[in-house]
């Protein structure tokens, strides 16, 4: 379902989103994603988390785990959309983000006491499990917050503005990174240099907590829910009848079975360059966000230029030629296959604004809480990429990312135009 939109208000029942409603509200999203970006060491589960396994002496499918444990917990906004009300969507961002907050700080006290590495290694893939639900539960309702908040020119624009600029604070978190986990201050040694990166995470979580608690909805009526089973029953059948729906969950778990290669990219570099993971872990995340900038730029402008569907073609694009690249690009220059990941990582974001177009503000959580199920979904991919590569190879997860990217473009080419690719058509 599609509002009407004027560039400048939009309509939800009576009530009207303002520009003033959509400036604060982008800002607030601009703001929780600096501090998202200056926290991505540790907030994206892969890359860091899987050389920090590697470094207590997990296996390489083990060191893919946490990647797995969070795209496992990503089936929570289904139970959140069935018990949490329309007035506790801005407060639901917040919570989850305390504890995150909470989990990272966990991790902090398991590398900063004197514990074994079993518990170590635990408690980094409990960490991936339950942010995997606290992230995904921050990002239905962060989506669900822009929904009720802000028009979707709005949308784009601020997307467009927070993509481009706020990926360089990833790209200062991850050089810091880099810095510490190189042993640029000869006081903080391992596992205390990783301890660190957690404590700057935790604080990031808690300044992006403060900062949701700002955002400005439109009212939505309250009505009455009904039982679990029979919400989920009739939230299944309502989704699945819509065939754009349908269409753009398929493709967004193929891209993210795609994406979930990431942490086995950052393992290869022991064979492509014979450096060991941790070494250029930092290097790689700045890449990653870098080309994340650019990338975000590029996209944005596609989505004020064409519509909201342009850049998820985009995204899906990036991943597969990042997979291409790395299969095929030795040395160095291997490296840069980060930078396009990077990029395509901002399906993530696109996917789901996609799917406001498609929703109702009274349906919009709901529809999120089932996009994002394509994430559990897709959870066994990352230990798939590691089993892959045990059996056959880095060269056979390639391939494996490559050939879902392909699948994941066929979809989303099937997905209705929005009206302003219609209309420049």
């Amino acid at each position: 379902m599609s509002n009407k939109d004027d560039g400048h208000r939009e309509r939800s029942g009576s009530n009207t989103v303002t520009p003033e409603m959509d400036r604060r509200n982008g800002w607030i999203f601009f703001t929780s994603f600096v501090l998202v970006y200056l926290a991505a060491p540790v907030t994206y589960v892969d890359v860091v988390q899987a050389a920090l396994c590697d470094k207590l002496g997990a296996s390489i499918s083990l060191a893919n785990l946490p990647a797995s444990a969070y795209l496992f917990g990503s089936f929570a906004p289904l139970i959140f959309s069935w018990k949490i009300p329309y007035r506790l969507e801005r407060g639901t961002v917040v919570a989850a983000n305390l504890v995150t907050a909470a989990l990272l700080s966990s991790v902090f006290l398991a590398l900063y006491l004197p514990v074994g590495n079993r518990l170590r290694i635990a408690v980094v893939v409990l960490q991936g499990l339950v942010q995997g639900i606290s992230g995904a539960v921050s990002q239905a309702y962060t989506l669900q917050c822009l929904g009720r908040g802000m028009t979707s020119v709005g949308r784009a624009r601020f997307m467009k503005l927070t993509f481009t600029f706020t990926p360089v604070a990833a790209v200062v978190g991850s050089l810091g990174a880099q810095f510490v986990l190189t042993h640029g201050l000869k006081s903080l040694s391992y596992p205390y240099d990783f301890a660190v990166l957690y404590f700057i995470g935790t604080v990031c979580s808690i300044g992006i907590a403060l900062a949701s608690t700002r955002y400005q909805l439109l009212p939505v009526p309250e009505e009455r829910r009904a039982d679990f089973v029979r919400y989920i029953v009739n939230s299944v059948k309502s989704f699945v009848s819509v065939r754009p729906l349908v269409i753009l969950w398929l493709a967004y778990a193929l891209w993210y079975v795609t994406i979930s290669g990431m942490s086995n990219f950052s393992l290869y570099t022991r064979e492509a360059l014979g450096r060991e993971p941790k070494e250029l872990s930092g290097l790689i995340m700045a890449l990653r966000f870098g080309l994340k900038a650019a990338g975000g730029y590029c996209l944005g402008a596609m989505a004020v230029r064409w519509g909201d569907r342009s850049p998820v073609i985009g995204t899906v694009a990036l991943v597969g030629a990042a997979c291409v690249w790395a299969w095929l690009v030795p040395g160095y220059a291997y490296l840069f296959a980060f930078g396009l990941m990077g990029a395509g990582e901002l399906g993530g974001n696109y996917f789901p604004n996609y799917l406001i177009r498609l929703s109702s503000p009274q349906h919009g959580a709901r529809n999120q809480a089932l996009i994002a199920l394509a994430t559990p979904v897709a959870s066994i991919a990352p230990a798939m990429h590691g089993f892959l590569t045990e059996r056959f190879g880095f060269r056979a997860s390639f391939m494996f990312g490559t050939i879902t990217a392909i699948m994941a473009a066929v979809l989303v080419l099937k997905l209705p135009p929005s009206s302003v690719e219609q209309k420049s058509a």
